[in-house]
């Protein structure tokens, strides 16, 4: 008896275990494919408004973050962690190192099919300066191979 218990447990254990392991992750609203993305940075106390930085990225189910690779600064490097998928928004925590300076993020992006809006707050370290960044993207097309 004891020994069917136990055997029915490992079995309904490993089913338990397989269907975690099937799960899909949540998937967002979005097409795939090649996106332009245009961020504008504030900073408080800055006499002028920074100019829009434009990129392109392809952007896919497993590839939902935004670059912020800085062509002037090809040694930095961003970690991303805390990412959740809640209906249509990804939000994330980001770290990004390069030249001595590290720049502290949180994230939040939402997209609606071929369109996409986002915030980020950040603080630089060891200055303590703190920016806040708008996010807009649009599908341009497809990505290339």
């Amino acid at each position: 008896m004891m020994r069917n218990s136990l055997s029915l447990s490992l079995t309904l254990l490993l089913c338990l275990c397989s269907m975690a392991c099937q799960a899909e992750k949540p998937k967002v609203d979005l097409q795939e494919g090649l996106w332009e993305i245009t961020t504008v940075m504030k900073m408080p106390g800055m006499p002028m408004q920074m100019p829009p930085v434009k990129t392109t990225q392809c952007i896919t189910q497993n590839d939902l973050v935004p670059q912020t690779q800085q062509p002037d600064q090809p040694d930095q490097h961003c970690d991303i962690t805390n990412m959740t998928v809640n209906g249509n928004t990804v939000s994330y925590d980001m770290v990004c190192a390069a030249q001595g300076n590290t720049m502290k993020a949180h994230s939040s992006i939402t997209y609606e099919k071929n369109r996409m809006q986002g915030k980020m707050t950040a603080t630089m370290e060891p200055s303590n300066m703190t920016m806040s960044y708008t996010l807009s993207g649009k599908r341009i097309g497809d990505c290339r191979q």
